[in-house]
């Protein structure tokens, strides 16, 4: 027998309230322990594969369905795919698991394969899209190779011993942008320094990570937290962000390549642990200057 208007309401509205909460589970773990975009797709499309099942034993209708992973997509368009459009499979593969899972109960006896088959392509979508597809999408949005001069600036070192402050003849630099109150510019820190690890027998490449008052650091705080990370790693201030803003960047982190004659050659801004070549790519790149 049909549910009633008002009993199917309710279900409607328990779909949107069940959605709202995969939210705050999604983008509660990704802020609490890693932006890793690999890591909000499988939560998402566990959720909303297990939501689906929920809702299918209720025998709700499609609608329902569209009301739990609207909270979800909403959010992701807003914040990921205006920004990187070619992400929208994320979205796709999410409604993939919703439509398995409101499909999982009331067609396992009678369509038993067809339901395999979704949920096989689900899995093989997923390992694609993570493994392979989001991290040279992101790899490609935040990067952007140049050969143009670059304004003067002069950074004020922070850290013992030789710090490059400004770009050299002969030498080339590395500049990245950071915060210690930017999740990803702290996720992306070991990544930069075991890429510089990777060229220390070039020594005519340098690397310096650079923070602002703007983020609200100073020097001394600055020091500290790196320190605190046992990281080595030749440190300077941007007072005012003036240099940061003269290079024509927008955020952090954000990396900067000069080469041997004070060109800029790349700009890198933004950075997100989905990214599995980051490393390799940046090392490679600065080998071929």
């Amino acid at each position: 027998m049909d549910k009633k208007p008002g009993s199917l309401w309710k279900l409607r509205l328990a779909a949107l309230g069940l959605g709202i909460f995969g939210l705050l589970v999604v983008y509660g773990t990704a802020l609490e322990f890693s932006n890793d975009l690999r890591l909000i797709h499988a939560i998402g499309a566990v959720f909303v594969f297990c939501a689906g099942v929920w809702l299918g034993r209720n025998k709700q209708d499609s609608f329902s369905g569209i009301l739990v992973i609207a909270p979800l997509v909403a959010i992701f368009c807003n914040e990921v795919l205006v920004k990187i459009p070619a992400l929208w499979p994320n979205v796709a593969l999410w409604t993939v698991a919703a439509i398995a899972g409101l499909l999982f109960v009331r067609t396992w006896r009678n369509r038993r394969g067809f339901v395999l088959m979704l949920m096989a392509a689900l899995f093989v979508g997923s390992a694609w899209y993570c493994g392979w597809y989001a991290p040279k999408q992101l790899a490609n949005s935040f990067t952007r190779v140049k050969d143009e001069s670059a304004p003067a600036f002069i950074l004020q070192p922070v850290s013992q011993g030789s710090i490059p402050v400004g770009p050299q003849r002969g030498k080339i630099l590395v500049v990245d942008f950071f915060s210690t109150t930017c999740a990803p510019c702290i996720a992306e820190l070991p990544q930069f320094a075991a890429a510089r690890a990777d060229l220390t027998e070039n020594r005519d490449i340098e690397f310096v990570l650079v923070a602002s008052d703007r983020g609200r650091d100073t020097p001394e705080r600055f020091r500290s937290f790196i320190e605190n990370r046992h990281i080595s790693m030749p440190l300077a201030f941007d007072v005012g962000g003036k240099a940061h803003d003269g290079l024509g960047l927008h955020g952090v982190p954000a990396i900067i390549v000069f080469d041997r004659t004070g060109k800029i050659r790349l700009t890198r801004e933004g950075y997100n642990a989905a990214e599995t070549s980051f490393r390799h790519d940046l090392v490679a790149f600065l080998k071929t200057l």
